[in-house]
């Protein structure tokens, strides 16, 4: 793939993209921004095609892509130093930032694409929503583990919904290994316990397209201890309250945008 990136904002879901890319022999060059000095170099030290500019202009003017990976209230500081030409384009993975308003900060009117890149595309596993469509920016993170396309902008930032569950599915397990603990069981051992128990469903669900209500029917019998906490702990209140939950996250993110 003869790509240049350039990334602007050199974090810890960059960084993930350009493992990932960089662990196939055909990957783009990558252009990164000095600011987040130690961990760019360390990429660059590790993969070949990965350089650091002098600066955020530098890596403009390096590449044919550029993925805007900063924080949402450094957007407009970070792009108003910036001359950016119209025949760039800007993979915005900033999170609640509409293109209407990136398209603001843009006067040269560059091309620009929205996108929500996970922490597995670092093992290419990361299925990545894009919007708006777009042939080139979906090959490259179709190498990273895939793509979704939004029909529309609203909803593409419902799936800022989906992506704030991340820690809570930590907490559930880590909820669960307390439980152990209070029953007597070691931190350490008990989190071993949980670890081992659900890595094994997780690589399931990298393995299948098995659907979630074949998969919920697959691991509990009729009258089973499965089917007991599910029904107890997943009732219609609590299914009710995430789904609320992440109503209001939708909320937050469009009002943003």
């Amino acid at each position: 793939m003869s790509m240049r990136i350039g990334i602007i904002g050199v974090g810890e879901i960059a960084s993930a993209m350009v493992e990932g890319a960089c662990s196939t022999t055909d990957h783009p060059d990558f252009f990164l921004s000095p600011r987040n000095a130690e961990r760019s170099a360390g990429l660059a030290d590790e993969f070949d095609g990965v350089k650091v500019c002098d600066s955020n202009q530098d890596v403009v003017d390096r590449s044919e892509y550029i993925i805007l990976a900063v924080l949402p209230e450094q957007t407009e500081t970070v792009l108003s130093e910036l001359d950016i030409p119209s025949d760039r384009t800007i993979i915005s993975a900033v999170a609640g930032v509409a293109t209407k308003a990136l398209a603001q900060l843009l006067p040269q009117s560059p091309t620009v694409v929205r996108v929500i890149p996970l922490p597995p595309v670092r093992e290419r596993r990361g299925v990545t929503p894009v919007f708006p469509a777009h042939a080139v920016v979906e090959e490259f993170f179709d190498t990273l583990g895939g793509t979704v396309v939004a029909e529309s902008e609203e909803l593409f930032s419902t799936l800022s919904g989906t992506t704030a569950t991340m820690s809570s599915y930590y907490a559930y397990l880590q909820g669960i290994a307390d439980w152990l603990v209070v029953q007597g069981w070691e931190r350490t051992d008990a989190e071993r316990i949980v670890r081992g128990q659900f890595a094994g469903l997780g690589n399931t669900l990298a393995t299948t397209d098995t659907s979630f209500s074949d998969l919920v029917a697959g691991h509990e019998t009729p009258g089973g201890l499965n089917e007991m906490l599910h029904r107890e702990w997943m009732d219609e209140d609590n299914r009710a309250a995430l789904s609320s939950a992440l109503d209001r996250i939708f909320e937050r993110v469009t009002k943003a945008d």
